[in-house]
C-alpha cells in the first residue's frame, strides 16, 4: 500500500506471465482498490517515495493513536500559548503549516526510496518548538530538564533550547533504529521553524510587548526554592540556584552569604573561602549587614583563616558608617603591624567624632587621646590635640 514504486511496477503488468493472467489480476484487485480508497488515512498519509504536496500537508494532522495525538497536543498547548502570542493568531497558522510542510519535506529526503509512510503533528509541533526558541531568543524561560535519574527545572535563554533539541533528534535519528518514529521530519521541523522565526523577526512581525510582559509575570522563586533545598541540606541543587542568581545579582549579599554556607556546609574549604571573600568585598550600607560580614570574618578567623586587609578596612569603615562603634574599635585593636598607621589613626580619629555625634565626651575624648599618643606622626594628631585643648 505504501510502496510506491512497486505499486507502479504491478500495475504496469511486468510481473505477470501473460496478458490473461494481468487482466484477471486487474478485476480480482478492483474491488480491492475501492476499498481501500474508502479508507481515510491511506489517502491522505505521507507516503515516503511519492511527491505530493497534498499528503505531505494533510499528513501533518492525521494520527496513529490517542496516545500519538494527546502527546503532541500537550506540547502544541505547552508552546503554542506562547508563540502564537509572540507572533499573533495568522502568522501562527501560517507557520503551522509551512513548517509541518517542511517537516515532511525533510522526512521524504531522507526516507525516499523506502517503502513506507508517514503521519503525525509532530513535525509542525517541533516546527512551532524551532520558532519559539528564534523568537523568543535571548528571553530567559523557564524548562523542564532530566538526565538519567535527574530532573528539574532551570531558566535560560530560549535560544538556547534550539540546539539542544536539534541535536537531541539528530542523535536519535543517526544512534536509533527505531523506524516508527520520524526523528528526520522531527529535525526538519525545528530548521524549518527556526528560519520562518527568524523572518518574523526580521521583518518585525513579534510582539515584544507580550514577550516582556510574560516574563515580567513570572513569579522569579529561585531564592525560595534555594532556602529550601539549604533546610534540606541538598547542596548541589542549592548551589546551583544560588550561582544563577550570583551572576544576575552580583552585589546581593544574601546570595553571597548562602553559597558560603552551602560550601562550608559540603566541606568545600577554598570554596568557601572564595564566596567569603566575595562577600566581605561586597559594600555594606547597613547595620544588618555589616554584622553578617563581621560574623564571617569571625568564623574565618576561628578556622585559622586570616582576612585580607583591604575587606579589614572596608569593615571598619562600614562599622564606622553604619553605628556600630564597639565593633569599628575591637577590630581596630586587632589589626597588626601590616596595616598603615594613616589609614589606622584617620579610622580612630572617625571613631573619635562618631561618638562626639553621639554626645558620648568621655568616648570622644579617649579616643582622640588615643590617636594624640600613638600616632604623633600623622595629621589626625594635630587634629585631635585641637579638638582636645579647645573642648
Amino acid at each position: 500500500m505504501h510502496d510506491v514504486a512497486f505499486a507502479q511496477v504491478l500495475r504496469g503488468g511486468t510481473l505477470f506471465k501473460d496478458e490473461a493472467q494481468m487482466r484477471e489480476w486487474r478485476g480480482l484487485r478492483a474491488p480491492y482498490d475501492a476499498r481501500l480508497s474508502k479508507v481515510f488515512t491511506l489517502r491522505h498519509l505521507q507516503r515516503s517515495s511519492e511527491w505530493s504536496p497534498a499528503r505531505m500537508l494533510s499528513a501533518t494532522f492525521l494520527h496513529g493513536s490517542f496516545d500519538h495525538l494527546l502527546g503532541n497536543m500537550l506540547f502544541l498547548l505547552a508552546l503554542g500559548t506562547l508563540l502564537e502570542g509572540a507572533i499573533g493568531s495568522g502568522w501562527f497558522l501560517l507557520l503551522y503549516l509551512l513548517g509541518g510542510f517542511g517537516a515532511s519535506a525533510a522526512s521524504l529526503w531522507w526516507r525516499w526510496g523506502e517503502p513506507g509512510g508517514g503521519l503525525g503533528a509532530s513535525g509542525a509541533i517541533a516546527a512551532l518548538m524551532g520558532a519559539f526558541c528564534v523568537v523568543w531568543g535571548r528571553r530567559r524561560v523557564r524548562f523542564f530538564y532530566w538526565f538519567f535519574v535527574v530532573f528539574n527545572y532551570a531558566r535560560g535563554p530560549a535560544i538556547l533550547l534550539l540546539p539542544l533539541w536539534l541535536g537531541w533528534e539528530l542523535y536519535s535519528l543517526l544512534g536509533s533504529d527505531n523506524g516508527a518514529v520520524a526523528f528526520e521530519a522531527h529535525a526538519g521541523g525545528l530548521i524549518s521553524g527556526a528560519l520562518l522565526g527568524a523572518l518574523l523577526v526580521a521583518v518585525r512581525q513579534t510582539r515584544p510587548a507580550f514577550m516582556d510582559e510574560d516574563l515580567a509575570a513570572q513569579v522569579d522563586d529561585r531564592w525560595e526554592r534555594a532556602q529550601r533545598h539549604l533546610g534540606r541540606m541538598e547542596n548541589l541543587e542549592a548551589e546551583r540556584l544560588l550561582a544563577e542568581l550570583a551572576s544576575e545579582t552580583p552585589h546581593s549579599a544574601d546570595v553571597a552569604l548562602a553559597r558560603y554556607r552551602v560550601a562550608r556546609n559540603a566541606g568545600r574549604t577554598q570554596e568557601a573561602l572564595r564566596h567569603a571573600q566575595t562577600l566581605l568585598h561586597l559594600a555594606s550600607h547597613s547595620a544588618q549587614q555589616t554584622r553578617v560580614q563581621l560574623g564571617v570574618a569571625a568564623e574565618l578567623s576561628k578556622d585559622g583563616i586570616a582576612v585580607a586587609l583591604p575587606a579589614r578596612m572596608a569593615l571598619i569603615d562600614a562599622c564606622l558608617r553604619n553605628g556600630l562603634l564597639a565593633d569599628a574599635e575591637r577590630s581596630l585593636k586587632e589589626c597588626g603591624i601590616d596595616a598603615p598607621r594613616s589609614e589606622l589613626a584617620q579610622h580612630w580619629f572617625v571613631l573619635a567624632l562618631r561618638h562626639g555625634e553621639l554626645q558620648a565626651d568621655e568616648q570622644r575624648t579617649r579616643v582622640l587621646q588615643l590617636v594624640r599618643d600613638q600616632f604623633p606622626e600623622q595629621g589626625q594628631a594635630v587634629k585631635a590635640r585641637f579638638l582636645l585643648e579647645n573642648g
